[in-house]
């Protein structure tokens, strides 16, 4: 479950982002993994909490679901459009 949790805030702040800001791509991916890195650096250093590479891995399926959600959207709205 704490998976799924991750994917979902990840998908959640990635739609956000993108709709807040409208960066290119690649640029809101870089600083959402990079944001991922950072929570699992500083959770590795805390006594309470571990680091785990599963974990980035789930924020990072998250920041790609968005991406492929949103792309199949937009390719429905402009087959829509079309007819």
């Amino acid at each position: 479950m704490d998976k799924v949790g991750h994917l979902g805030s990840f998908f959640a702040l990635s739609f956000l982002a993108h709709y807040a800001f409208k960066p290119k791509w690649y640029y809101l991916v870089g600083v959402l993994a990079g944001y991922a890195a950072l929570i699992e650096l500083i959770q590795s250093r805390l006594p309470y909490r571990s680091a785990s590479v599963a974990d980035m891995l789930a924020d990072l399926a998250g920041i790609a679901l968005f991406y492929l959600v949103n792309f199949t959207f937009l390719q429905y709205k402009k087959l829509r459009l079309k007819h």
